[in-house]
């Protein structure tokens, strides 16, 4: 008999909003807009005039996913920093699990 792992609310929600139940099978659907693309930078995330380290993980035109080094409680707007590449973008947070965030470029 297998027993089912037991997911942190985070965690069901990821899976409710990004999986779709069907026939017994699990399949993923995409909601994003814009292709990303895996990347390992260090980057800063300021807001309030503090700064936190982070490492980028994912990005693409629309948004970034982000690990923390820290655990920290984050305004809903920040401002996401990769100093070597001259990056600068104005964010809102669209997700969170843990020390992972997802970000939304704001236009």
């Amino acid at each position: 008999m297998q027993v089912a792992p037991v997911l942190s609310l985070d965690q069901r929600n990821f899976y409710a909003l990004f999986h779709n139940h069907h026939d017994g099978l699990t399949r993923m659907i995409e909601k994003r807009a814009a292709q990303r693309h895996r990347v390992f930078k260090g980057g800063t995330i300021t807001f309030e005039n503090r700064g936190i380290a982070c490492t980028v993980r994912n990005m693409s035109d629309g948004g970034a996913a982000v690990d923390l080094d820290t655990s920290a409680t984050l305004p809903q707007s920040v401002t996401l920093s990769i100093t070597r590449d001259n990056f600068v973008r104005n964010c809102r947070m669209v997700w969170r699990s843990d020390k992972r965030i997802g970000l939304a470029f704001v236009q």
